[in-house]
């Protein structure tokens, strides 16, 4: 029973002991408590909560980490075609665009690789565009599938000093034509 409670009701004040209709307790959820009128809760510090009050501080809570982690979000587009027909160098041309939502980092300091197993290949940034890579790789001539994805490396402004972080992209398959041209 809470303070100020007699014979289950609320007591409106030590000199009028009458009972509100609306306050009577009642069976909540399988749990004994009260449902007034207009909220779900008792008063807290003179502060009345209600019901979309006391549900919103979660949703509010999952809104801005879905913000916050679609703002920090990276993307990279391939450009490499999905099939290949080995030149008589057996070289290969890998390119790749990269974006992230990230605050603050700049183009000049993000670093590509095209990666192979466990090869690491460099990429180098294409003249006059920007966040866009290339590389002039090698194609192994006994196998006619080839699995890659491209890592990217930037640094970012932190608190005291700049902060490091890399991400991946999907795995992409090549696949190797034989040397044969088709009509």
């Amino acid at each position: 029973m809470f303070p100020g409670e007699f014979a289950g009701c609320r007591v409106l004040s030590p000199i009028k002991k009458r009972c509100f209709e609306s306050e009577k307790p009642i069976n909540f959820w399988g749990f004994p408590g009260r449902l007034p009128d207009s909220s779900l809760a008792n008063d807290r510090n003179g502060v009345r909560f209600t019901a979309s009050m006391k549900f919103a501080s979660p949703v509010v809570w999952v809104l801005l980490a879905a913000v916050g982690l679609g703002c920090t979000s990276s993307q990279n587009t391939n450009l490499t075609p999905r099939s290949a027909t080995p030149t008589p160098e057996a070289n290969y041309l890998f390119e790749t665009t990269f974006r992230t939502h990230r605050r603050g980092v700049q183009p000049e300091n993000v670093k590509a690789w095209v990666v192979m197993g466990l090869n690491l290949y460099p990429m180098q940034t294409v003249p006059n565009t920007e966040n866009r890579f290339e590389a002039l790789l090698p194609l192994p001539t006994d196998r006619s599938v080839l699995r890659y994805r491209y890592k990217f490396q930037f640094t970012y402004p932190g608190v005291l000093d700049n902060n490091i972080n890399s991400t991946m992209s999907p795995e992409y398959e090549l696949q190797v034509n034989s040397g044969a041209q088709r009509n």
